[in-house]
């Protein structure tokens, strides 16, 4: 599996994470499973910085996705710009050489 497809991956889950801790949030479901994906999700998170921004040191991402990784947006913002960078990337091996 390539960097590029694990990260893609680790970051479609960090998302449901963030976002099962928002419905748990604004629900106002019970306190300890928030806390604990509040925990998960941190740590998710960072874990998430980290991966991309050894993915931008190795070239396989650009460095705007870190900052779309770091923003307020998180994981979301992570993995909107992993999937435009999928497309862009489906785009040009549809393109005919030459």
């Amino acid at each position: 599996m390539s960097y590029f497809r694990a990260v893609r991956i680790y970051s479609a889950f960090e998302s449901l994470l963030f976002t099962s801790l928002l419905v748990v949030w604004i629900g106002g479901f019970d306190e300890s499973l928030k806390q604990a994906l509040g925990w998960a999700h941190g740590f998710g998170w960072i874990f998430l910085c980290l991966l991309v921004a050894n993915g931008c040191r190795k070239r396989v991402f650009p460095w705007w996705l870190l900052a779309f990784t770091v923003s307020p947006f998180g994981p979301l913002g992570s993995s909107l710009g992993i999937e435009l960078l999928a497309r862009e990337r489906r785009g040009m091996a549809e393109r005919p050489a030459g």
